[in-house]
C-alpha cells in the first residue's frame, strides 16, 4: 500500500469509531500484508492522539504471528465501569495478561525469554471485543488486524504470585454474567501465554519497544461471548485472582 492508501484507510476506520460501522474497507484501501495492517493501526493511533497501553497477540491463518494495540485510554483496572454507549458490540473474551514493570525498548536483537519473563508480573484480565465493522466476524483477518483485532479495551486484575512455572494455557476460570454461569473455560488454543509475551515483545521491538506499564494480552481461554449493556462481567481465575467489568446504559 502506498502512505497515502494507509492514510485513507486509517481516516476510514477513524470514521467508523465516531460514527457507524462499515461493512469493510473499500476494495484500493484493504490491507495485503501484516505490515499495511500494522501502518494502519500506527495512522489511526495518530489520527486519534493515542498511544499503546497494551498489546493482543495472536496467529493469523498463515501461521505468522500478529500484534494490535490496546488503546491507553481504554485499559482499566479491575473493578471497571466502561460505558456501554461507547461500543458498538460487547464481546468479552478472558485472557492472562502480563504487565511490564520495566521498560523492553526497541533494540536491533530479540529479547530472550529470560529477558522478558525477568520485567513482567501476570495478571488476569477480561478483553472487551468492539468492531468498527459492521460484520467483523466474517471479513479477512488483514482488515479486521488494522482494526485492532477488534479489540475494544482491556480490564485486568491485581498482580498474581506463584504464577511462574504454572500451566497458564489451562487457568481455571468461571466466569459469570449478573452472577450467572457465562463461558466454558476451555483453555488457550493459540498457544501458551509465555510463548505469545515473548512473540509479542519481539513483534514491536521495531515499532518503538514497550514502555514500563504496557501490558500483553495473550488470548482467549473462553471464546468470544457477547454480552448487553448493563451487564457485570466477572472472572474468578483461581488462584491467580479476579477481574470485574460492568458495562452501564
Amino acid at each position: 500500500m502506498t502512505p497515502q492508501q494507509i492514510e485513507q484507510a486509517a481516516d476510514a476506520l477513524v470514521a467508523a469509531r465516531r460514527g457507524q460501522p462499515i461493512p469493510e474497507l473499500p476494495e484500493a484501501l484493504r490491507p495485503q500484508s501484516r505490515a499495511d495492517a500494522f501502518a494502519i493501526q500506527d495512522a489511526v493511533m495518530a489520527k486519534l492522539g493515542e498511544k499503546p497501553g497494551g498489546w493482543k497477540v495472536g496467529a493469523l491463518p498463515d501461521g505468522s504471528a500478529f500484534v494490535a494495540p490496546v488503546f491507553a485510554s481504554a485499559v482499566k483496572p479491575s473493578p471497571a465501569a466502561m460505558p456501554a454507549r461507547g461500543f458498538k458490540v460487547i464481546g468479552i473474551e478472558c485472557e492472562i495478561g502480563f504487565r511490564l514493570n520495566k521498560a523492553l525498548p526497541a533494540r536491533p536483537q530479540p529479547y530472550t525469554r529470560d529477558e522478558v519473563l525477568a520485567a513482567v508480573a501476570m495478571h488476569p484480565t477480561i478483553e472487551i471485543v468492539d468492531s468498527r465493522y459492521a460484520e467483523f466476524q466474517s471479513l479477512d483477518r488483514l482488515q479486521v488486524l488494522a482494526d485492532n483485532f477488534s479489540n475494544g479495551g482491556l480490564v485486568y486484575g491485581a498482580a498474581a504470585s506463584g504464577w511462574e512455572g504454572a500451566d497458564l494455557a489451562h487457568p481455571p476460570i468461571a466466569v459469570t454474567v449478573d452472577g450467572k454461569p457465562f463461558a466454558d473455560c476451555t483453555g488457550l488454543r493459540a498457544g501458551n501465554p509465555v510463548d505469545l509475551l515473548v512473540t509479542a515483545v519481539n513483534e514491536v521491538r521495531d515499532r518503538g519497544g514497550m514502555a514500563a506499564g504496557t501490558f500483553v494480552t495473550t488470548g482467549t481461554h473462553t471464546g468470544m461471548v457477547f454480552t448487553e449493556p448493563g451487564a457485570t462481567i466477572r472472572a474468578d481465575y483461581g488462584r491467580f485472582g479476579t477481574v470485574e467489568v460492568s458495562f452501564p446504559v
